[in-house]
């Protein structure tokens, strides 16, 4: 039997993201370093080199800001003990945000965001993210005993989301003036590792540059 995409894309993320959480949650901090690492390796090995060719400025030019900088940013979250908590929350939110986007994008999406640089981007699938993303936070934030106000905890979603709809405009700009459908095809039903981490790169910035503000928002 042949599998359709969809298909494709909910076992793939169903491993990936059971081993990913395993990892972050029961194995040793270097063990998820050393995942994040080898992920990184591959965009630059396998999926960089497709968008740019050796020879070209911008290759040199973006990658130490893009993608090396935001993993070095994910690395030091993950090897920092009052960070760490911002690492998952980040991923929570980002994958949360994805998925929701996809799933309500794919049933009812109908009105293009930006067609020109990526067509299947919907508002509907937006809003569909962003309520997803807000879902899974508060319970994330129950399961850890943790409360915030409706006002803080809509505001802080809605800005990383804007964030990590940014970020997947920026890569898929980027695919679009090489031409390419998917950075790569690591991950059957997603493309490449860059696709699936285009958003978390760039609210990884974010994350940085406020992580003093954040962690103020999970200590209590």
């Amino acid at each position: 039997m042949i599998l359709s995409e969809s298909h494709k894309r909910f076992i793939t993320a169903m491993l990936l993201g059971t081993g990913f959480w395993i990892i972050f949650f029961y194995a040793h901090i270097l063990m998820f370093s050393v995942v994040l690492i080898g992920i990184l390796i591959t965009i630059l090995a396998k999926e960089w080199t497709v968008l740019f060719k050796h020879n070209k400025i911008l290759y040199w030019i973006l990658m130490p800001f893009y993608p090396v900088l935001p993993f070095i940013i994910l690395l030091y979250f993950n090897h920092d003990i009052h960070y760490r908590i911002l690492l998952y929350y980040l991923f929570l939110l980002v994958f949360s945000f994805d998925t929701g986007a996809y799933i309500v994008g794919t049933l009812i999406g109908r009105h293009k965001i930006i067609p020109f640089v990526s067509p299947h981007k919907t508002i509907e699938g937006c809003i569909g993210g962003f309520f997803s993303a807000i879902i899974v936070f508060y319970f994330a934030l129950w399961e850890d005993g943790l409360h915030m106000s409706y006002n803080t905890a809509i505001s802080f979603v809605l800005i990383v989301c804007m964030i990590a709809f940014f970020g997947d405009m920026f890569e898929s700009l980027l695919k679009r003036q090489a031409r390419l459908k998917d950075s790569g095809n690591s991950l059957p039903g997603h493309g490449g590792f860059l696709d699936r981490f285009d958003a978390v790169m760039m609210v990884s910035f974010f994350f940085f540059l406020f992580r003093n503000q954040l962690i103020n928002l999970f200590i209590t």
